[in-house]
């Protein structure tokens, strides 16, 4: 599909698109001619002869046909991510049900945590050091790459321990704000698991410079598979310690999680160079990097802020509720993760690349096409699972202490967040776009935005609609973020968004036909089994009913001959020929 499939000729680029690639692409960081020569000199010298030339390596893993493999591996990782996710939640449920004072205050106690781990690292590390360090390896400056991964990663824990340590002495004072309980017992259970889970935002910490800097230099694979053996630690102690710790062994799962997260990828990053006990702070790049990720870290932990509100409303119903929609979101993060997170992580590096190289030709074709197809994925599955979640809520949990009643009163929160889902799904891949231009400011400001609506729409909606209110308020906050972003995009890259209209303007009806076939068939093996929830209907039900809406949207795309369905064909076939 090429950059101007689907409509019109590319416009030239705009005064203003010219400066935010210059911006973006301005390589010395400020530094001095003498001190990017000096830099070279030590790259030749200083470079240990064991470790691989990473400007060499990085450029061969990010070529096109490398690209394609990096997805691969990302997408097979990020796949099988939530699938022990969704295990994970599983056997939280099956041992709890949706109704466990025990299990609602593991989740409440697990927000503090998370919340430092946003704060400090998450997605702010790969969105500001992804880009620095991409464009010091497109000019060849191997050790001063390696040297700013290892003295980020090194700042982030002189950071965290005593903010944790801090955090475990606050405790009793901040829990109760956070997540306030009438009975003595729970309130008490919920600092004593925030105290336990302290040390993984540590760990975590460490595991996302190490996941950036790998990434940056083109190696996906290890990071990849680190969330996985995360969720297996945690899935594991669940089953294993449960009989003797009870809900404790959740958090013991959590921190031996974040341990194996960094374990996993201990081995490229040396084989890399890619850390050691360094603390350049007045190289520009670490200066530059700690600026960009400001504010991704400000939108971060406003971000929080939603979900440390949605847990307080929820934990007002009573017990039960703050499951239920844990349970709900997380089976939202399923396509999330499968379809948007891949292509962020695969495009962040090849667009940083781009851009530092002037290349804007590649960079604009790969953001149109990524768009494209991505609109003309979701927006049938949404339809899709739209009209199927009651048996999809019912297939991914229905087992063990999870009732009939549980999965009923889940299945409407579920239907709810979906309204949000072609929008969360955007939002992973426009916030890199800007990332990779090395410009945090402008996704955090979208992201504020967001948390506002968030926010106050929660405080409208949850007294009329409850957990289902919530739920509304997460997607409005979200098509919010998504129009500011794509707003910005129009105005300050100069991107032109008509090609995506055209695309939505043709998906949208084949969509709702999609839709209205998977539901059909639903109908009518729902009538022949008489609503039997077994696994086995259920799969069949499932997997005939999104046969059947495939087949009709296959059939919209050939008889209007869109472009975007010739791409992803391609794109499955690539993925059957390398699987």
């Amino acid at each position: 599909m090429s950059g101007t499939a689907g409509g019109g000729r590319r416009r030239a680029p705009s005064p203003r698109t010219e400066a935010w690639q210059a911006r973006a692409s301005g390589g010395d960081y400020g530094a001095a001619p003498e001190a990017v020569a000096g830099d070279a000199v030590l790259n030749a010298e200083s470079a240990p002869p064991a470790t691989p030339n990473l400007a060499a390596a990085s450029a061969a893993r990010l070529g096109g046909r490398a690209i394609a493999m990096a997805g691969l591996v990302v997408v097979a990782g990020v796949l099988l991510s939530r699938v022990l996710g969704w295990v994970r939640t599983t056997v939280f449920l099956a041992e709890y049900g949706g109704h466990s004072a025990n299990l609602d205050a593991f989740l409440a106690a697990f927000r503090i945590p998370d919340t430092l781990f946003q704060l400090v690292a998450a997605g702010a590390v790969g969105s500001a050091l992804v880009p620095v360090v991409s464009a010091l390896l497109a000019k060849g400056e191997d050790v001063r790459a390696r040297r700013v991964v290892a003295t980020i990663a090194n700042l982030m824990m002189l950071a965290l321990i005593p903010l944790a340590i801090l955090v475990w002495f606050a405790a009793p004072a901040i829990v109760p704000i956070i997540a306030p309980s009438p009975e003595p017992t729970k309130l008490a259970l919920e600092i004593e698991l925030t105290r336990w889970m302290l040390l993984s935002p540590i760990l975590l910490a460490l595991a996302a410079a190490m996941t950036a800097g790998l990434n940056a230099a083109g190696v996906f694979g290890a990071p990849a598979l680190a969330p996985n053996v995360y969720n297996i630690a945690i899935i594991v102690c669940a089953i294993v310690l449960m009989p003797a710790l009870g809900i404790y062994s959740l958090a013991v799962g959590v921190i031996l999680g974040a341990a194996g997260h960094v374990a996993t990828q201990a081995f490229a990053v040396r084989r890399n160079g890619l850390y050691s006990l360094v603390l350049d702070v007045h190289d520009p790049a670490v200066r530059e990097t700690l600026l960009l990720m400001a504010p991704r870290a400000l939108g971060l932990g406003a971000t929080q802020i939603v979900f440390l509100v949605n847990t307080y409303f929820a934990l007002q119903l009573g017990d039960g509720p703050n499951t239920i929609y844990f349970g709900a979101f997380t089976a939202l993060q399923i396509p999330v993760g499968l379809i948007g997170v891949p292509l962020g992580i695969v495009l962040l590096p090849p667009l940083s690349q781009a851009i530092a190289r002037g290349d804007k030709e590649r960079f604009s074709r790969l953001v149109d096409q990524s768009l494209r197809l991505l609109l003309y994925i979701v927006l049938p599955l949404t339809g899709v699972m739209l009209v199927l979640a009651s048996p999809s809520i019912a297939l991914l949990y229905r087992r063990g202490a999870f009732t009939l009643q549980d999965s009923a009163t889940m299945t409407p929160v579920f239907a709810v967040f979906l309204l949000g889902l072609v929008a969360h799904v955007l939002i992973s891949l426009l916030a890199p776009i800007f990332y990779a231009g090395k410009d945090t400011r402008t996704p955090v400001t979208a992201a504020l935005l967001a948390v506002a609506v968030d926010v106050v729409a929660a405080a409208i909606l949850f007294p009329i609609f409850h957990l289902e209110g919530l739920a509304l308020a997460i997607g409005l906050g979200a098509w919010a973020e998504v129009t500011l972003l794509l707003f910005f995009m129009r105005h300050r890259i100069g991107f032109d968004l008509r090609p995506l209209g055209r695309t939505v303007a043709f998906a949208v009806p084949g969509a709702t036909l999609t839709a209205a076939a998977a539901l059909a068939v639903d109908r009518v093996i729902g009538g022949l089994t008489h609503g039997s929830a077994s696994p086995p209907i259920l799969v069949a039900d499932l997997s005939l009913a999104c046969l059947a809406g495939a087949a009709v949207y296959v059939a919209w795309g050939r008889v209007l001959r869109l472009p975007e369905l010739a791409a992803a064909m391609d794109l499955a076939k690539t993925l059957l020929r390398r699987s």
